[in-house]
């Protein structure tokens, strides 16, 4: 009987940590990851970079992006922001090994940037968009 107590605590024990812990974790780890993204616009081209775990640096020229999309969850739009991804023609076309990633601390794909959580995204997507055209007229 004694056995049996004890290996349910220890099975309570470590679902508490499992529910509790993966959270928080997730949660400090965005956090610090947003904490350390710098966006860059320039005339041709936007340098991004970002980091904690994994340190991703990019550049992305207007003139090779094929497609600007500006997305606004229901979450992002309570807060007034949106999400611009900037696509290329190499966009997903390799795979990415870095396991932080499926926790969605990465903004880098294959060769796209998805630009995140940004305020005033409608006024943000059309500059953008005005800078890409630019570039590809």
């Amino acid at each position: 009987m004694q056995s049996s107590c004890r290996s349910s605590l220890a099975f309570i024990v470590c679902g508490a940590i499992a529910f509790f812990g993966i959270p928080i974790v997730a949660y400090v780890g965005k956090k610090l990851n947003y904490s350390r993204t710098e966006y860059r616009f320039y005339a041709d081209r936007l340098e991004f970079d970002e980091g904690f775990f994994s340190i991703n640096k990019k550049v992305i020229k207007f003139r090779d992006v094929k497609e600007t999309t500006l997305r606004k969850g229901i979450l992002q739009r309570t807060y007034g922001l949106g999400s611009i991804y900037l696509a290329t023609l190499a966009t997903g076309s390799t795979r990415n090994t870095n396991p932080f990633v499926a926790l969605g601390f990465g903004n880098v794909s294959a060769s796209g940037v998805i630009v995140r959580d940004i305020e005033d995204p409608d006024g943000t997507f059309e500059k953008v968009r005005q800078l890409v055209d630019a570039q590809n007229s």
